[in-house]
């Protein structure tokens, strides 16, 4: 590994020098190598995964080039080659100047916790955090930080935070719901090409016609179908959970392997598997034998199905002859909550604003969401006693998780949620949306963006009046989405997985053009 003073001979050169988070797919790989070829320098790249891991043993790719597992930055521990000895010890004056910043942090440590940490622990591994990537960019002197997604894990959330304090560049990729589409955005609360666009588009309406393909046929299906997002459907979500805590195999793969005669050779197979030993991100180095994971995965399934059990208790069916407002909650822990939605990461605190603003002839009809007694690690992202909490006043019901949500929000006066595509579903419908937390579709029409109690109260009164969304300004809306968001996706698995309506990168070829093409613009914007 180069060392830091190896490094720092080249900061005044003028490649433009850059730091990357993630970007670990073979996909976003070859959108690095691009970047590279065209004279970035990449000075830091932080990521796992099994294809980064080639480049990562691979010194001649990226010769100068500091690589950091994912796993040891989440725990603190410095990349290899980087002498942490001469680091200016962290004061009370730059702490004093995250408290934000730490609050968010020890949310997301808790989220990842497998050794519970106590919390004393976690502030000091905050700290660490806090030190180190301070060092890091106050020595490396990148002149941007490239992040593959929203930063909500601890130690990416902590540099972004220092980027933003330091003024280095930021470029953050962040998908749509529109399949195929994503934007390039230096600040998670503010989508400011997207606005400047919405000003240019001013006084001008559009037709459907002017919209590309793909943005109309978005527009027309979420108008005219009643179809969720493509992660929602089926049950193999199901069947991936059941995997992280099953010991045993299903009674179809045994069959089927004393069909093919393959029953010995893969039950020998699957118990070296389990005494394998598997390294996962958590604030304590954790690579235990897998068999300990699915020990653990099953307490903390245990934990999900008592919070499955409570809700249960409390649900009732919606009454549609009801005056309400409708309120899908997030999973969590997940980036919508974790930091799109600031402080309504608690969704309590979401709910409690308002039923304190509807009339008293309204009601708030909660609906779980069914991942969260699915997904790994959602026991994190709800405590005994929540449901409880939500349905404390004699106006706000929870409601099965299997009610369609699509009737939900017909039968609806509004939604309100953090930052769900249940709000934009909404809009489409005609429905107006109460969106607590920050997202891209939070500047069109439709949408009231609420931070406090006055902005409910005012936006239930505007509703109250009889306000409906305006479809010629939500097509005026997805005109300037359409020309402010690039086309591509991630990796081959969100390629086939997500709805692209209609296809609209020919192929991976064209898709790391197009994202390597807006990076690189941006870097010199």
């Amino acid at each position: 590994m180069p060392s830091v003073k190896g490094q720092m001979s080249k900061v005044n050169s003028h490649t433009m020098r850059i730091v990357v988070f993630d970007f670990h797919s073979k996909m976003m790989i070859e959108v690095v190598k691009e970047l590279k070829k065209r004279g970035c320098e990449i000075v830091y790249w932080t990521a796992s995964k099994r294809d980064f891991l080639e480049i990562f043993n691979d010194e001649a790719l990226f010769p100068n080039t500091i690589f950091h597992d994912t796993n040891d930055a989440t725990a603190g521990i410095p990349a290899g080659g980087v002498d942490t000895s001469s680091f200016k010890p962290i004061d009370k004056n730059l702490i004093k100047k995250f408290f934000e910043c730490e609050v968010k942090v020890l949310i997301m440590m808790n989220n990842i916790d497998h050794t519970d940490v106590p919390l004393v622990k976690k502030i000091h591994i905050y700290h660490t955090h806090l030190k180190y990537w301070y060092g890091i960019l106050t020595t490396f002197k990148p002149d941007a930080i490239i992040f593959s997604d929203v930063p909500h894990m601890s130690f990416k959330y902590v540099v972004y935070c220092l980027a933003k304090h330091l003024g280095i560049k930021v470029i953050i990729r962040r998908n749509t719901q529109i399949g195929g589409r994503m934007f390039l955005i230096d600040d998670i609360t503010d989508y400011k090409g997207l606005k400047k666009q919405i000003e240019t588009n001013r006084g001008i309406d559009f037709a459907l016609d002017d919209l590309s393909l793909d943005v109309r046929d978005y527009y027309e299906k979420q108008r005219h179908t009643d179809r969720s997002p493509a992660f929602y459907r089926g049950d193999a979500p199901q069947k991936r959970a059941h995997g992280l805590y099953r010991f045993l195999p299903s009674f179809e793969a045994v069959k089927k392997n004393i069909k093919t005669l393959t029953f010995f050779k893969t039950t020998y197979l699957y118990m070296q598997m389990l005494f394998m030993r598997r390294q996962l991100p958590s604030l304590e180095k954790f690579n235990p034998p897998v068999w300990a994971i699915k020990w653990q995965e099953r307490g903390w399934n245990k934990m999900k199905q008592e919070f499955k059990k409570e809700y249960l208790r409390h649900q009732v069916v919606p009454d549609y002859s009801k005056k309400y407002i409708y309120v899908p909650l997030h999973n969590q822990p997940e980036r919508s909550t974790l930091s799109d939605g600031d402080i309504f990461v608690d969704q309590i605190l979401m709910i409690d604003i308002l039923r304190y603003v509807i009339p008293p002839d309204w009601t708030i009809y909660v609906k779980e969401n069914r991942m969260q007694w699915i997904n790994p690690r959602t026991h994190t992202g709800r405590f005994k006693g929540y449901v409880k909490e939500i349905v404390a006043k004699k106006n706000t019901h929870v409601v099965p998780v299997e009610t369609s949500t699509f009737d939900l929000i017909r039968n609806s006066q509004a939604v309100a949620a953090v930052v769900s595509t249940a709000g934009l579903e909404a809009i489409l419908r005609g429905k107006p949306a109460l969106i607590f937390g920050h997202t891209w579709y939070m500047y069109c029409d439709g949408v009231f963006k609420i931070s406090d109690v006055q902005s409910a109260k005012d936006a239930v009164e505007k509703i109250m009046a009889g306000y409906i969304p305006d479809q010629q300004k939500i097509i005026n809306f997805l005109k300037a989405v359409d020309q402010t968001t690039v086309l591509g996706y991630q990796n081959q698995r969100t390629r086939d997985m997500f709805d692209l309506n209609v296809h609209i990168v020919k192929d991976d070829k064209e898709n790391i053009h197009n994202i390597t093409n807006a990076l690189y613009k941006e870097l010199l914007r």
